[in-house]
């Protein structure tokens, strides 16, 4: 098991880095924007942590909610590939569900690809339950479709 690394807020220090891990992660039209990440560090009602060690960032999270909300939505989590199945995206995701439970969120929800079963697993492992299939819900196939799995979990 790798040494932990430190989870933290996001700031504009990180946008290049962050470009760099979603183009890892997300391929051509997948990815986010640096014009999406830039709004999303900066002027969104958002949670957005990144996980560093030894001055690499390895991933980040980010958790979008409307002001005075108590459910709020994953919007995507990054684990660099090199590092994946080592916790990181386990790490970022508790320290983000941490911080929406200390905005008062209730309920966390999310959506993702069927086809990301490692993804899905992670999710069931740490509550979160499935709620419907949304068809066509991507613009561009996602691991080899368009839907996405809409799940939710309460936040204790």
């Amino acid at each position: 098991m790798p040494s932990s690394g430190v989870i933290r807020s996001a700031s504009l220090r990180d946008l290049d880095a962050i470009m760099t891990l979603e183009r890892q992660c997300f391929p051509g039209e997948l990815a986010y924007s640096r014009r999406q990440f830039r709004y999303l560090l900066t002027k969104s009602h958002s949670t957005f942590l990144v996980e560093t060690y030894k001055r690499a960032l390895r991933g980040f999270v980010i958790i979008l909610y409307k002001k005075g909300a108590t459910v709020a939505g994953l919007e995507t989590i990054d684990v660099d590939p090199h590092w994946q199945k080592q916790g990181i995206g386990l790490r970022l995701l508790k320290a983000a569900e941490a911080e929406m439970k200390r905005k008062g969120i209730k309920k966390l929800r999310l959506e993702v690809s069927p086809g990301n079963r490692a993804a899905i697993a992670l999710y069931e492992k740490e509550g979160f339950k499935p709620l419907v299939r949304l068809k066509n819900y991507y613009h561009y196939d996602h691991k080899v479709s368009r839907d996405a799995l809409s799940m939710i979990k309460e936040l204790q």
